[in-house]
């Protein structure tokens, strides 16, 4: 098959996976927004439509920041999809590891998840606050909707003229690397995942983790329901179809917004990945920034660049 109709059909035919968790439909127009060019690369704002929708039209825009180098031009590269952290005010951290990517070759796309930047439901709001939904159903929605955006955009990404479809992978930290290990669950696409400070059972997280623990309790939501809500959009869901995705899981040893016991389900939910553990907590472990880039970046390269 020709390149362009391998991308095409990467595009447009992945598999629908678990129910509500259906591929994203073929029939949308991505839209360039924004041009600019930087020191050794050009970077495009693009958006195009969610294929979900929720009780917020400016959330139902997809806004993405792709970064092509200048080496990766007009050749068959590697690419990375990158899902950012939820609650952060900015996209400081994800930027250190976009920008090592893209001075290692690897064309890069990050998306703005639901409720975030662009997306936020009024501009009084803080970017994701409202993520974590009052009642179970509609953090189940907001949910899936993420998984749905990170699925969309892969193909997005996949079908660009400088990218091989066969040679993308997903990074993900924190809400970030959730939602990336249950998009790999349910979709055969990417080659290659680095999920950094994730986990599984969510639900275990919302009501355990010292950030959602609080506001789930304030808010009422009940263990069960939360456990009802969320069949079929945990990673748990998909062990044995996970078995042989060489995923690569960094957590950090002090984790209170990822509890270490949901971080080891996520290792049980790739059987086949490799789990690292770092020292300090969640908010503590940005002092890794220093040297992690270039570490996920060699890992994201010896995965991606030898296919």
């Amino acid at each position: 098959m020709p390149r362009t109709a391998a991308a095409l059909a990467l595009l447009l035919a992945a598999p629908a996976g678990a129910a509500g968790l259906a591929a994203p439909g073929k029939d949308f127009k991505v839209s360039v927004v924004e041009v600019s060019t930087a020191p050794g690369r050009t970077d495009y704002l693009l958006k195009f439509p969610s294929a979900a929708k929720s009780p917020w039209p400016a959330n139902d825009t997809v806004w993405a920041h792709l970064s092509v180098p200048d080496a990766a031009k007009r050749k068959n590269g590697a690419a990375v999809l990158v899902l950012p952290v939820m609650a952060a005010p900015n996209v400081w951290i994800e930027t250190r590891f976009v920008d090592r990517f893209v001075a290692d070759g690897l064309v890069v796309m990050w998306i703005e998840m639901p409720t975030q930047f662009h997306r936020r439901p009024h501009p009084s709001m803080p970017s994701g606050q409202v993520f974590l939904a009052r009642t179970t159903g509609q953090l189940a929605r907001n949910f899936r909707q993420s998984v749905s955006d990170a699925r969309r955009a892969f193909g997005v990404l996949a079908a660009r003229p400088e990218v091989d479809p066969r040679r993308v992978a997903l990074f993900g930290i924190s809400l970030g690397a959730i939602v990336g290990s249950v998009t790999w669950s349910v979709d055969p696409r990417p080659a290659a995942g680095v999920f950094v400070m994730g986990g599984a059972d969510f639900p275990g997280i919302a009501l355990n983790g010292s950030l959602s623990g609080p506001f789930v309790r304030k808010m009422g939501l009940q263990a069960g329901d939360l456990r009802a809500a969320w069949t079929g959009l945990d990673p748990l869901d998909y062990k044995a179809s996970n078995a042989g995705k060489k995923a690569l899981l960094i957590n950090v040893n002090s984790d209170t917004v990822i509890p270490r016991a949901n971080a080891l389900r996520l290792k049980e939910a790739f059987p086949d990945s490799r789990q690292v553990w770092l020292p300090l907590g969640h908010y503590t472990a940005i002092v890794h920034l220093l040297w992690l880039p270039g570490s996920v970046s060699r890992r994201l390269q010896e995965a991606l660049l030898t296919r």
